[in-house]
């Protein structure tokens, strides 16, 4: 429940980004890099949530630091 939770946050997160015509190349790439994060993160592994959650936070930092 939890993991469906996050990633239902992570799609309308993106949504709303991409439907606001966000600019922040920095912000694009972070909602970006969480969602593939939080994928693998849940793929991998034991399949917890907290896996999910460090996939999506590992993954956002790095995409918005790649995106800057």
């Amino acid at each position: 429940m939890k993991t469906q939770l996050i990633l239902a946050t992570i799609v309308l997160s993106t949504a709303t980004l991409t439907l606001s015509g966000c600019n922040s190349n920095s912000a694009k790439g972070a909602v970006v890099g969480a969602a593939v994060g939080a994928v693998a993160g849940r793929s991998t592994g034991d399949h917890s949530d907290r896996r999910t959650r460090d996939g999506a936070l590992i993954g956002a930092t790095a995409g918005a630091i790649l995106a800057n």
